[in-house]
């Protein structure tokens, strides 16, 4: 394995400063808009007055619902702004423009909005009993408050129980967070002659254009979508950017000048997508040799007031809520209510992380239960090669087995043990397995297009829409294209996202990107390098290293640019496209059974805790992170990925929480939402392993999302080891902390 790596094609822009985000972009006679946000969580709107705002020197223009170009809200989804109900705190119901920025947040202040308050729903369980629907959806017949429902069903899980000789039951309980990206949202839209282009930070450009388009009402090729650099994603920079995106255009197209809309970071806090909240409750059955019989699974997520990407979020949750176990009894069954709370979307990690926690935590207290090792249960349990999962998929590149042999190896769980201080310590281990790509829930294919061109000059550049959100993909892309065509890396480049000119690639989701786009830049590389061949007319068997074409063994014919010249001066193109299908999946939806996705990732974990009894703080002094990623590209960038996944994950365990009175967030900025700081994380070991190679071309699996999945049931497992406290609530607060030490002690 090298280890060595190179350095990222982005890093000298970002490191110095001088890469231009969204917010950086300025347009002669630009506008810069504020919206408008609904105080309470359900209301009527009656009336909008903008006269006092008007007034504000600078101030252009007042843009409601009725002011925008195209389709305002399709079925279920969040509306660009509120028109006759606002469903949600924070809701947009109008928007300021004005000469600057100070003009238009002057402005926005000064609209004087009158609000019939509603009755609303705050709690997930309680939308679903009630009748009729808090969020009214009437063009779809909603009759209730279900979002989305999926249910997984294997064997007989009442014959399960009955042969069980242990049964355990409990439930566990996630909060919701915040991406947190540091960049804020933002979208400049410029109007051309005869469309509209929209500069912004997004993770599938193709998926903005679209619904852009709608908002505007123009056709997809008036509408050109062009990425400036990415200040982080972390699952955003998707929906909020195409509600920013349309109601910047709304202007921009209104008043014939470009528009700017950056949201301030109380707005991002207030009005910006979450990560689902679920309440999941678990019953196992379990022979005394920890053999499990059964499982069975109820859950409820709180979607918000728009049901969004919660369709594909509950699915894979529900999918792999019975974790990496063979079980021969499964009902797992996940509902998402919508409720007048703020709307939930994807997140890194897309509802794995919230049932991984509760699985996790599950196999902790079942090996406790029956006074086995917590290791010792899970190798008794887990999925081998040709086992068959929760859903009825034969899995094949297993590798879980090993991940777990390794974690052994460098992280043995020892004894808990209290420090001179009286502080208590212990290990606590995890373990995952993860559908890779979009899976069996996404409508259409898992398609991934490239374009690659050289010029004469020797140069070759990259087109893919595949986003570079601070994964290190497009460096990836450089190097599989650069390794094919026998090319140094400083050769090749990935060229900026701009959809007048990319393919489209797909979203940058799912872990996909170095999968999908990695595997359509090797076709079309190949393809290319097929072209190239035909330079060396009469030669057989030629190769491309070092710069040149060479014959097999090794005798140089020409330069790689030499090649490339002769190609064009014959007429020849020297570009070629590249395009890779995911192998397909599918699912029965009344069985609920399938295959739900082509590959797995997996992984497991170990974290060492310390915790004062006296304030209930918990450091975690030690975290072990192995991730079986098949095919290594680039080493120190999946060190990095696993890294920035567990510190995401870590703020997910013990600080972060966004907390709400009435509906109201009460969090407005990070002085008041807890991130971790360098200063939490104390030694952190992410290993990237090459294991089994996944079932692609290149071999290699995703790691961004399951990185973020196993330190929350690794943490709870040592806290509980450490004290006997089982904490089943994220996040692991002070207080909580505390309360349960009490509780134990008791």
């Amino acid at each position: 394995m090298d280890q060595k790596g190179f350095i990222r094609a982005d890093v000298r822009e970002k490191v110095t400063g001088e890469a231009r985000y969204g917010d950086d972009l300025v347009f002669s006679r630009m506008l810069y808009a504020r919206a408008v946000h609904c105080p309470h969580p359900r209301a009527r709107i009656l009336k909008i007055d903008g006269k006092k705002a008007m007034e504000i020197p600078g101030v252009v223009g007042i843009y409601t619902a009725g002011d925008v170009p195209g389709l305002n809200q399709g079925p279920q989804d969040k509306p660009m702004l509120a028109s006759e109900i606002a469903n949600s705190a924070g809701d947009g119901v109008a928007v300021v423009a004005a000469e600057t920025q100070e003009a238009a947040d002057r402005g926005a202040a000064l609209v004087e909005v009158a609000y019939e308050p509603l009755p609303a729903v705050l709690d997930p369980e309680e939308a679903l009993a009630s009748r009729p629907p808090v969020v009214l959806y009437q063009e779809d017949g909603l009759t209730d408050n279900v979002a989305c429902r999926h249910r997984v069903v294997k064997g007989d899980v009442e014959k399960g129980f009955r042969e069980a000789e242990v049964i355990l039951e409990r439930t566990y309980r996630t909060q919701r967070i915040q991406h947190s990206a540091i960049e804020a949202d933002t979208a400049v839209a410029v109007p051309e002659k005869d469309g509209i282009t929209v500069y912004c930070p997004c993770k599938f450009p193709y998926h903005i254009k679209a619904r852009v388009a709608q908002g505007c009402g123009l056709a997809q090729n008036q509408v050109r979508i062009v990425q400036p650099a990415i200040g982080g994603s972390f699952g955003g920079k998707d929906i909020d950017i195409v509600v920013i995106a349309v109601r910047a255009a709304t202007v921009a197209l209104r008043t014939g000048r470009p528009c700017k809309m950056t949201w301030s970071r109380e707005e991002c806090m207030q009005e910006g997508s979450k990560r689902h909240p679920f309440r999941l409750t678990y019953r196992v059955g379990a022979m005394r040799d920890g053999r499990i019989t059964a499982i069975k699974i109820d859950g409820v997520a709180d979607a918000g007031a728009y049901r969004s990407r919660s369709l594909a979020t509950i699915w894979r949750a529900a999918v792999e809520a019975a974790g990496p176990y063979e079980i021969p009894n499964v009902e797992t069954d996940i509902r998402a209510a919508f409720t007048n709370n703020v709307y939930s979307d994807a997140v890194r990690g897309f509802g794995s992380p919230q049932v991984d926690f509760a699985s996790e935590s599950l196999i902790d207290e079942l090996a406790r239960e029956l006074n086995m090792d917590p290791l010792a249960l899970r190798r008794r349990n887990i999925v081998h090669e040709g086992s068959v999962n929760a859903t009825g998929q034969v899995l094949t590149g297993v590798s879980i087995d090993r991940c777990l042999d390794r974690l052994e190896e460098l992280f043995p769980l020892g004894e808990p043990s209290v420090t001179p201080e009286g502080k208590l310590r212990a290990r606590g281990i995890a373990c995952l397995h993860r559908g890779e790509s979009y899976g069996a829930a996404a409508r259409d294919a898992d398609v991934a297009g490239t374009d690659v061109r050289a010029f004469a000059d020797g140069s070759v550049g990259i087109y893919t829409s595949i986003s570079e959100v601070g994964q290190g993909t497009h460096t990836a892309m450089a190097k599989i294209c650069a390794d094919v065509l026998g090319l140094p890396l400083e050769q090749v480049r990935v060229c900026p996202v701009d959809t007048a000119f990319v393919p489209d690639s797909g979203a940058t989701a799912g872990s996909r990107g170095t999968i999908s786009g990695g595997n359509a830049v090797r076709i079309a590389a190949e393809s290319l390098r097929d072209i190239l061949r035909g330079a060396a007319e009469g030669e057989e068997d030629v190769i491309f290293q070092d710069g040149w074409l060479c014959r097999k063994d090794g005798r140089r014919l020409m330069t790689f640019r030499e090649a490339v010249q002769i190609c064009q001066s014959r007429g020849v193109r020297t570009d070629a496209a590249g395009q890779w299908v995911a192998p397909r999946t599918g699912w029965d939806f009344e069985k609920h059974q399938g295959k739900t996705y082509y590959s797995f990732s997996y992984g497991a974990a170990g974290a060492e805790v310390e915790i004062d009894p006296v304030t209930g703080k918990v450091e975690v002094l030690d975290l072990l992170c192995l991730h079986d990623i098949g095919k290594i590209v680039n080493y120190p960038e999946a060190c990095g990925q696993i890294a920035g996944g567990v510190a995401m994950a870590l703020g997910y365990t013990l600080t972060e929480e966004l907390e709400s009175r009435d509906g109201v967030l009460k969090n407005k900025n990070f002085d008041t939402y807890l991130l971790p700081t360098a200063m939490d994380i104390h030694r952190l070991r992410a290993i990237p392993l090459e294991e089994t190679a996944a079932e692609n071309p290149l071999g290699v699996h995703g790691v961004g999302e399951a990185s973020t999945a196993l330190v929350a049931p690794a943490v709870a497992n040592a806290i509980a080891r450490a004290s006997g406290a089982r904490l089943r609530t994220l996040p692991f607060s002070l207080e909580r902390v505390r309360s349960a030490l009490e509780k134990e002690e008791r």
